[in-house]
């Protein structure tokens, strides 16, 4: 019988519905069915589900650790014995993660020569990407000096005063990202800023949370409908459907595509 089952047995036992569970736990009812039968793609982040697990677990008089240890135990298997596969060769069990984002596994190489030839590469990705940066000061760095050689030329200024306007950036043409998101119901939210480690949180009705990103903004969301989008000060659009998790990837480059229609 697996920890869902056993969840399912004890709330029945008790005559009580899922419904009734979420008004006393202040779980959404999408999360307790996930609990219920498994669904890990509905579940968040492992800091989240653990928290769920032992409030659902003492509501229906289950011991929560032992629904924790038991849960972990089903979602992530033991290891292969190493002797088990020839060497060089990958495990043939997938382990499961329940934490967000998923690591990556680097395999064991006694190989001096590919260790040394890995050094080689890291080394001189590192050069290279100083390199690269450098250059893209100095290509930035010349436009700045033109337009303030051009603040100071009569023409520019001459145009000013016929009263033509420079152009106003939209806000999503914004060389930076900066998002902002207001919860409007309980929701929780994974947040990943170029390639970082992600942050998890649950929001309650009213908080707001306000991120900037150079590259991208990867954000999953719990309950689309409980959460509202700021795109560089502009609304964003409806990000999904109410209790159905959304994962959505935003960048500079793209964030147009997020804005409300009145807005592009």
């Amino acid at each position: 019988m697996t920890t869902g089952d056993e969840l399912r047995n004890a709330r029945r036992s008790r005559r009580m519905t899922i419904e009734q569970i979420s008004r006393v736990t202040k779980i959404s009812v999408p999360i307790l069915r996930a609990l219920e039968t498994g669904d890990h793609a509905t579940l968040p982040g492992w800091v989240f589900t653990r928290g769920f697990l032992k409030s659902y677990a003492t509501e229906v008089g289950l011991d929560p650790d032992q629904t924790v240890a038991k849960f972990l135990a089903e979602n992530v298997p033991a290891p292969a014995v190493a002797s088990a596969a020839p060497v060089g060769a990958r495990s043939v069990r997938d382990v499961s993660v329940i934490s967000e984002p998923e690591p990556i596994e680097l395999e064991p190489t006694a190989d001096v020569g590919q260790i040394i030839a890995v050094a080689v590469i890291v080394v001189a990705a590192v050069a290279y990407l100083g390199l690269h940066n450098q250059r893209r000061t100095s290509v930035i760095a010349a436009p700045a000096a033109g337009a303030a050689t051009a603040h100071h030329d009569p023409a520019a200024v001459a145009v000013a005063t016929a009263g033509g306007a420079p152009p106003q950036a939209v806000a999503s043409e914004s060389p930076e990202l900066k998002l902002e998101f207001v919860a409007t119901g309980e929701c929780w939210i994974s947040v990943t800023i170029d390639d970082q480690q992600p942050f998890q949180r649950l929001m309650n009705a009213g908080e707001r949370k306000a991120v900037t990103a150079q590259n991208s903004v990867t954000l999953r969301v719990g309950d689309p409908a409980a959460i509202r989008l700021i795109v560089n000060g502009a609304p964003g659009k409806v990000l999904g459907q109410a209790g159905r998790p959304v994962t959505i990837h935003i960048s500079p480059q793209n964030a147009r595509d997020y804005l409300r229609a009145e807005q592009v």
